[in-house]
């Protein structure tokens, strides 16, 4: 009976512990799209066995594996990555400066823009405001280079576990897109692998009766040539 008791608390312990967030390394929070951007998803046939990649990845922080000047520094890192996109999409893009800015200009000037552009004023707002098509496309530049960092530690910590997060091949598919006019981001979704590509991007104009529009119709070019190269 005494070790039942002995049991009894450290399990309550444990569960403390788990409720008070002590023992958990990663939370999931819910984000949302402001009107204006888009998430565009891109599926092959076949794919990367998921749940065999994320147990790789899963032992290699395991075993907490010096990496560059600190242990487990991709991990660490990347979780300092992903909340700032949380904070970003949490926090400044749902003030109504960034929405409106984001509502009047971004079919009509940011999304006719690359990201290298958008760094440089733009018509009809040559100085700097709150709520300016500028002001609104430098934001858009702090979710952007968010997401670069994702990828870099995403596609270091693959290297270092021996894992294909992200491979070469879509590495280059994901910068190709990143260079077409209205794109904000691109990488691998998930555990990563061959399977699958996201892209968030500035709504353009409508094409094809509304069904479309102009920067999507342009990323489905670039893929569509890609593949055909690739094929």
């Amino acid at each position: 009976e005494g070790d039942g008791i002995q049991m009894s608390e450290i399990f309550s312990k444990q569960l403390i512990g788990l409720v008070n967030d002590a023992e958990w390394d990663c939370t999931v929070s819910p984000v949302s799209l402001p009107p204006g951007l888009e998430l565009l998803m891109a599926d092959v046939c076949g794919g990367s066995e998921s749940p065999s990649m994320a147990r790789k990845i899963l032992e290699w922080k395991k075993k907490k594996r010096k990496v560059g000047f600190m242990d487990d520094y991709y991990w660490k890192d990347l979780k300092r990555c992903n909340k700032r996109i949380v904070s970003l999409l949490s926090d400044d893009f749902t003030s109504q400066t960034f929405l409106d800015g984001l509502r009047r200009d971004g079919a009509a000037i940011i999304s006719t823009r690359t990201a290298e552009q958008w760094k440089r004023p733009m018509p009809s707002t040559w100085y700097e405001f709150e709520g300016s098509s500028w002001n609104a496309a430098l934001k858009l530049l702090d979710l952007r280079l968010a997401f670069l960092e994702c990828r870099q530690n995403l596609k270091g910590m693959g290297d270092a576990a021996g894992v294909p997060v992200e491979p070469d091949e879509q590495s280059a598919l994901a910068d190709a897109t990143c260079k077409l006019p209205g794109v904000v981001a691109a990488g691998v979704p998930g555990a990563g692998g061959y399977d699958a590509l996201f892209v968030i991007y500035v709504k353009g104009p409508e094409t094809n009766k509304g069904t479309s529009d102009f920067v999507r119709d342009e990323i489905g070019n670039l893929w569509r040539e890609m593949s055909d190269k690739n094929s």
